[in-house]
Parts: C-alpha cells; structure tokens; sequence
C-alpha cells in the first residue's frame, strides 16, 4: 500500500494489506498561519508513546491559500523555511513524517449504499461515478481515499453501510509533498486535520458519548470550521466550511454560529436527529469562552473541550499550555491515534 497517496482511515479498509503499516512517530500540520510538528518515541520501559516535542513556527501571510483546484503554496521558500526550521529543532531520528494538510483542500462526501461491491477497486468506481457532478476537478485528477464506515448509512432509508469518501487535486497533494521533499523529508502518510484528530479521541467520544443522544464533535481554526457528528460511534455527518468573513474586519466567530446552524438544522431534518448530548471543541486562534458561548446557544448538550496530554504524558519538559497543545491535537493524532 502506497501511503504517500492515502488519506485518513477511520474505520478498516476493503482489502488492506495483511501487515499494519508503520506510521511515522513524527507528524506536521500545515496551516495558513503556521507548521506544528510533533515527535512521539515509546518509553523503554513500558512502551508507551510518550510526547517528546513540539514545534510551531509560524508561516508568513499569503504563503499558502488553500484551494480545491489550485497551487496552495505561493510562497515555497518561506513555508520550506518554517518546516525546515521546525523539523531541526524538533530532532526526528528517520526522515519520514506524516503531513497534516488543512481540511478545507479536499472535499468530503458520506455516500450511502444498499450494497457493497466486492471489491475495492469497484467500491472506488462507483465513488467516482456518483462523485463526478459534485467535484470541482475531474475525478480522474483526484487522490481519493474511502473508508467503509460499518453501521447507520447516513441517509434514511439506506441500509448495509456508508462510505465516507475524501478527494484531492492531484497537482495540490504533488505541491505539498514535492515541499516535504525538497526539504529531504519523505511523506509517509497524507491525511486532513480533523480526521487525525478523530483518530485520536475516538476513545473518548465513545466513553462519553449518552444514550439515545448524539455527540457533536467541532474543529474550531482560525481559517474554517470541521464539524462531524456521531451516532453512538459512528460517522453521520461532515462538514467543513472556510470562515467566509476572513480573518481580517470579519467575524470569525459569527461564521461559526451560522455553520453550527446549519449544520444541525441539517441533521434534524434528514438525519432524524436525536438531539446533541455532548459537545466536543478543539479550538485554536480564536478566543474559546467566545466559541463556547456561541457553540452552546445553537447546540446545547454538555461540552468538553479535547484536551491530548491526558492521552500521551509528555517527556519532561515544561508543560504545554492549553493552547499549544490543542495546536499540537491533530498532528499527534496522526502518530498516537493511528495506534490505537
């Protein structure tokens, strides 16, 4: 399996490889505004993965646009710079990391099926056949990855499973890790934020999550906002949508009242929403008592916001406060979630 050409998996994959791959124990998340690089090595003793650094170096304005069908990074020196800089002081010990790219480069779709084809290939033809008319690209220029999710399909009425399928421009994840490249650095794994993220407090959304309630799960950036719902542990919704507003005379905050609007009106209405038993918040760049405030006028339930070190104890050091470490939340996804 070709992992530089895969994206998250939440759920087993139709016909992977009989040998788990060997993720990277060292993770980057691109951003707008910055790189965060983590590094996770298993104690000697136990073997548990322990948090042994991170990294963020920030990224000048205008250096990488995210876009669906165009180049992201319009300024290659400088975000070569901030990984560069950010991967040296972070010390890996091999030359392989998984890349985090911003959730807002792919689109997302939850298809439902009443059956499944018997392979792979097949099950991803038929994805792109029925994702043709909705892509900004031809399919065929697309990286995309799927995952059966097992359970609810995410329409009524649709039984057997449902696929969450996830597209890329090809020429966008070449851009990305032509850079890692060019910097001697090899892309073990691609994959988007919020999934890393998933990956990572999967455990918990099911230790938590209420009975004949369903469990709100919100990532909160600076650019745009992810928004996944879950029906006990399964996957029903996705969203991702860019902060319309900018983050310049707009209001950020404004945007996401609206997103988790809609968002949930859309669940009650074609979803038969249960109604929202807890939410789940990882918020960076933007001011959490604001966001919580919004978030739980329009959804209510009890919230939590993620907090990792709970999950990974860190290797000395001072200890990361609250907002450096929701910064560091999905790279270390990438490396402990995708062990879990």
């Amino acid at each position: 399996m070709d992992l530089k050409r895969q994206f998250s998996d939440l759920f087993d994959r139709i016909g992977a490889d009989p040998l788990p791959p060997r993720y990277p124990l060292v993770a980057v998340e691109l951003a707008p505004d910055r790189v965060t690089a983590v590094r996770l090595a298993a104690d000697r003793k136990s073997g548990r993965l322990r948090l042994e650094a991170v990294q963020t170096r920030p990224v000048p304005d205008g250096a990488i646009e995210v876009s669906l069908t165009k180049p992201n990074i319009l300024d290659p020196k400088a975000v070569a710079a901030a990984v560069t800089e950010a991967l040296h002081r972070l010390g890996p010990k091999d030359h392989r990391v998984s890349v985090l790219l911003p959730d807002d480069v792919a689109r997302v779709a939850l298809l439902g099926f009443a059956t499944l084809p018997k392979t792979r290939r097949e099950l991803a033809d038929l994805v792109r056949f029925r994702m043709a008319k909705s892509l900004p690209f031809k399919p065929e220029e697309a990286v995309m990855d799927l995952m059966v999710l097992e359970g609810r399909a995410p329409q009524p009425g649709a039984s057997a499973a449902s696929v969450l399928a996830s597209f890329v421009h090809r020429g966008v994840v070449e851009q990305y890790e032509g850079l890692f490249a060019s910097c001697g650095y090899w892309p073990g794994l691609v994959s988007l934020s919020t999934f890393e993220m998933f990956n990572l407090f999967r455990p918990r959304f099911a230790e938590r999550r209420l009975a004949d309630k369903d469990s709100l799960v919100l990532n909160v950036t600076r650019h745009y906002l992810s928004v996944l719902i879950l029906r006990d542990t399964d996957v029903i919704f996705y969203r991702c949508k860019p902060h319309l507003s900018g983050t310049g005379s707009g209001d950020p905050l404004a945007d996401v009242r609206r997103e988790v609007y809609t968002s949930l009106a859309f669940y009650q209405e074609k979803l038969l929403g249960r109604g929202i038993g807890r939410v789940f918040l990882r918020s960076v760049s933007l001011p959490l008592d604001r966001i919580r405030e919004v978030v739980s006028a329009e959804a209510g339930g009890e919230m939590e916001v993620l907090d990792p070190l709970p999950l990974v104890p860190q290797n000395g050091g001072p200890r990361l406060g609250p907002e450096d470490a929701a910064v560091a939340a999905p790279a270390i996804g990438a490396v402990l979630g995708r062990r879990a």
